[in-house]
């Protein structure tokens, strides 16, 4: 199983992931932000990367005995039911790379979105 380090360890049935942030380039690099833009990018705030599950995390749903049961693993980037989503961890106010780090309910993913999908959304060059 891959692990990611992580300042603090979701408890019961939260799962702990990272926001991702969305940006918008035009062809030549210059990070835009149109009116349709911003609608996209306040979508791509429900987006995430798995980080870690706590002990309980998708187990008593039918048929599941832990995350892979459901179709999700550490490090898969996912979305979520709605972008207020969770709660923001505290650990963001002491380490600022740590500002993107937010506890959601199992139940509060409802998608593992593909490689070419996150490379649009995210918009990074390979």
């Amino acid at each position: 199983m891959l692990e990611i380090k992580t300042p603090v360890l979701p408890l019961g049935f939260h799962v702990l992931i990272e926001v991702i942030p969305v940006q918008f380039k035009s062809k030549g690099g210059i990070i835009t932000m149109s009116e349709t833009e911003q609608s996209r990018e306040s979508k791509g705030s429900d987006v995430a990367k798995i980080l870690a599950f706590g002990p309980t995390a998708y187990k008593g749903f039918s048929g599941c005995d832990g995350p892979g049961d459901w179709g999700v693993k550490i490090g898969d980037t996912v979305e979520l039911k709605s972008r207020y989503d969770g709660k923001h961890s505290r650990t963001g106010d002491y380490e600022p790379q740590y500002k993107k780090l937010r506890y959601v309910a199992d139940s509060d993913i409802i998608g593992v979105l593909s490689e070419e999908l996150v490379n649009q959304l995210i918009n990074e060059d390979k």
